[in-house]
């Protein structure tokens, strides 16, 4: 993918940059060596640098909160996910043997939309898939003709899973109402779209025991409607099965009563719900009732749902129930809720619950603390946990257009005339998939071919400064900012976060505004004006309170005390420092430029503060954007170099830190492919090509390190869940006195002694420490004179890379008949 090989597709690149720049150094050799470093059968070490370091422990990535001691903190992922659904897929019925847990969340106008996260721990995450590229072809959803969905477009998806089958439904607010789409293959399939035809508030698809299925939604009051078998069009409505009215009272029952998941526990429909009561926080309030559509079918038409509040801490609220399984076909249920953590979003927390008399109490007693540690409810094995804690939702990326293609990137549409096909159209180029588009893009306008190992975004324009917020009865004007086409854009993650890229200039053209932004309605930018020929840098700021009226030339004026003549330069690099923690509640940003990329300047003192809206106009998190404009011709482009995560602020006062990439290096360097997947063992080699390179040059920034290494490490922990012990295994039958045997042979042929198990039906044998490159023999008496086609099983155990592996190999023997 982008985000992890993608450093080392130009890592030659890099190394001859390298080489440039060191005395003595002869072009030839070390090209050859760049070379050797893709071909040679082992990882491979820069000779010039030695990396004595500290034994490899790679930290948990930025949108982990694992410790790695068996807990973890809430809220998880420290990133916008909000309207969480989470879906298993127990062991029996799927192709790893063991449980997978899916999760879908709310991302509006964003293209592609509704993401697929994957999880084996239910602590650690990482985006798999899309349910679409586009939502809609026509101008809201695309920005075009004076036309937005911010704060719209896909709401509060509902992810199941039925019979082999996947399923998402979802509300959208401006684009004709909810729909449903399919697929049996939830990580590579296509998913087929059913319009349903009308709006359906938070809607949650739910089959019940015999299989109807079912979608409940609604705000103030809980609906459903029953749809057909076949899930393609609503056959009977239920409305307001029950409604706030109805526990008038409560001290848990107030506003939004809404975001409804419903489930089946121990004979009990449950339904979960987000309530806020006047003068507390948000929280959870679950129902219960053995009929499901309670009223409908009782008798006497009463309400059979009971109700009772069961968090109420800290505004952790809606969101999902988890089954998680236990020996002795036991389930535990937890809950996935997520919690206002703006400008960062809402962020999602698993949280035990304590099951009494068929009710939760979740948390620690009904306390959730925020940053509270909780132990892991699901363990794997060392390498395992390892691995994922690598696992992210976000990604530094070099544009490599080596992303896998999906199938959700081939949907197919009707172009209304006069859309130009190509606009919609496949261009070639993949984007790793933490990338999401601000609205669907425009394909003409945007590649990663045009310029290998870049990112070009060409203004294909301009804009107008009549654009509104179609969501605000007040119609309040959209900044030149948010009107760009093509802006490219990753979730923020907490608390500290620093972007770094670098800006190729050359082809912008008079009145283009490119840069790199922190956005939400209110925003902060670094960005290059070209003005009468002339480029000058400089920051814009937008703060609350928010005008109806704009002036977008001036409100996108360049700070006084920020902006700087850049001359004749063509590239130039800038940073963006994110931080979230002071105050909590709060975004503060701080910008810095290199033109060497070793000397940083900072562009004026932070800016800020971005706080939610609370007009939700965009109501999400604040993301960071790649963007280019064009305010008088079109045709100007702008090249992004790469895209490099640190979670470190230059203004925290740091030395730069190479402890843990030489400590990746170094352990690179112990490996031996012979114990690994071939394909996985090159894409290590790639991404230690590509960490040797980045340490052997001149660092300017923490994110020069942290990326490279972030790569390398997430290799690394793959490698160490891959890891097998190489052995040669044969089994025939022989006769002897007219009974056949079963004769089995293994060879070691690691480098270090190993045990082997030998195993088949008539018997099994051990041996401890077996030499490098013996043979182990042993014959098994079948006590018949015939036997059927067959398999020997051998189980070799060592170590690879500091770790105890076993790795299991079976061995078929043909059918044979002795005597007679």
């Amino acid at each position: 993918m982008n985000s992890l090989d993608g450093f080392a597709h130009r890592a030659v690149k890099a190394l001859l940059r390298v080489a440039s720049s060191v005395r003595q150094r002869r072009f030839r050799p070390l090209c050859a060596f760049a070379s050797a470093l893709f071909l040679g059968a082992s990882l491979m070490a820069v000779p010039t640098v030695a990396y004595a370091a500290e034994g490899w422990s790679p930290r948990s990535s930025y949108t982990s909160t694992d410790t790695g001691a068996g807990t973890y903190s809430v809220p998880l992922l420290n990133a916008d996910v909000p309207d969480i659904s989470v879906e298993r897929v127990p062991a029996a019925e799927n192709d790893e043997g063991r449980d997978i847990y899916y999760m879908i969340s709310t991302t509006m106008h964003l293209s592609p939309g509704a993401p697929i996260m994957k999880s084996y721990d239910l602590v650690n995450w990482e985006i798999v898939n899309y349910v679409f590229d586009r939502a809609s072809v026509g101008d809201s959803f695309s920005l075009r003709n004076g036309q937005n969905s911010y704060g719209q477009g896909q709401w509060a998806s509902s992810l199941r899973y039925h019979d082999g089958m996947f399923y998402v439904a979802f509300n959208t607010n401006n684009l004709n109402g909810a729909y449903l789409y399919r697929t049996d293959d939830i990580e590579n399939g296509a998913w087929q779209r059913t319009s349903l035809g009308r709006g359906l508030h938070d809607p949650s698809l739910f089959f019940d025991v015999d299989g109807t299925p079912y979608i409940f939604y609604g705000s103030g009051g809980t609906s459903a409607v029953r749809l057909n078998a076949g899930l393609t069009a609503i056959e009977q409505d239920f409305p307001n099965i029950f409604t706030a009215s109805n526990y008038a009272g409560q001290p848990f029952i107030g506003g939004l009563f809404e975001g409804a998941q419903f489930y089946h526990i121990d004979g009990w429909y449950y339904a979960v719900i987000i309530t806020w009561p006047s003068g507390q926080g948000r929280q959870v309030v679950m129902f219960r009732s053995k009929d499901l559509l309670g009223r409908y079918t009782s008798a006497g038409g009463v309400n059979t749902y009971e109700a009772r509040g069961v968090l109420n801490s800290n505004g952790f609220a809606q969101g999902s129930l988890v089954p998680i399984s236990r020996e002795g076909g036991r389930t535990d249920w937890h809950g996935m809720f997520f919690r206002d953590t703006f400008p960062i979003g809402r962020i999602p927390a698993l949280i035990p619950a304590t099951w009494q008399n068929g009710w939760p109490t979740f948390g620690a007693g009904g306390v959730v603390p925020v940053n509270g540690l909780f132990d892991k409810p699901i363990r794997l094995s060392p390498a395992e946990e390892a691995f994922e804690r690598q696992k992210s939702i976000v990604a530094s990326d070099d544009f490599a257009n080596d992303a896998p293609r999906k199938a959700y990137q081939d949907e197919q549409w009707t172009v209304p005339a006069p859309l130009d096909p190509a606009e919609i159209a496949l261009n070639g180029s993949r984007l790793d998939l933490a990338w999401e588009w601000n609205h669907a893009p425009d394909n003409r306008y945007w590649s990663l071919t045009d310029r290998e190992g870049w990112l070009r975004l060409t203004t294909g324009s301009m804009v107008t400064g009549q654009y509104v917020y179609t969501k605000l009865s007040n119609r309040a004007e959209l900044a030149w900012f948010e009107e760009a086409r093509n802006t490219l854009s990753q979730r923020t993650f907490g608390p500290r976060q620093s972007v770094q890229t670098r800006m190729d200039i050359s082809g912008m053209r008079d009145g283009d505004v490119a840069g790199l932004a922190a956005y939400n309605r209110g925003f902060s930018y670094v960005a290059v004006k070209r003005v009468g020929g002339v480029n000058t840098l400089g920051v814009v700021n937008r703060s609350q309170p928010f005008a109806v009226d704009l002036d977008q030339s001036t409100l996108e004026n360049f700070l006084p005390g920020t902006t700087v003549a850049l001359g004749d330069a063509t590239e130039v690099r800038v940073k963006a420092d994110l931080d979230f923690a002071a105050p909590v509640g709060q975004l503060w940003t701080t910008f810095y430029y290199s033109v060497d990329g070793v000397q940083w300047t900072r562009l004026g003192n932070r800016v800020g503060p971005q706080a939610l809206d609370g007009s939700l106009a965009h109501f999400m998190g604040h993301r960071v954007g790649l963007f280019a404009y064009a305010t008088q011709e079109t045709g100007g482009r702008v090249d992004f170099d790469d895209y490099l995560l640190s979670d470190t602020l230059t203004a925290q006062g740091r030395p730069l830190d190479t402890t843990a990439l030489d400590a990746a290096i170094a352990h690179a360097q112990t490996l031996d492919g012979r114990h690994y997947p071939a394909d996985a063992w090159a894409a290590t080699q790639s991404a230690l090509a590509a960490a040797t390179s980045a340490r052997a040059g001149r660092l300017g920034t923490q994110n020069e390190i942290d990326a490279p290494e972030r790569a390398l490490s997430y290799h690394l922990a793959r490698l160490g869940v891959l890891a097998a012990l190489p052995v040669t295994v044969t089994a025939q039958v022989r006769c002897l006195g007219g009974k056949a045997y079963v004769a089995v042979q293994a060879r070691n042929d690691d480098d270090e002694p190993v045990g082997i198990t030998v195993q088949t039906p008539y018997g099994d044998r051990s041996f401890a420490a077996v030499a490098p490159g013996a043979n182990v023999y042993q014959s098994f008496h079948t006590r018949t004179a015939s036997v059927g086609v067959g398999s020997a099983t051998v189980r070799v155990t060592g170590v690879v890379g500091g770790r105890d592996v076993t790795t299991v190999r079976t061995a078929q023997h043909p059918a044979a008949t002795c005597g007679g």
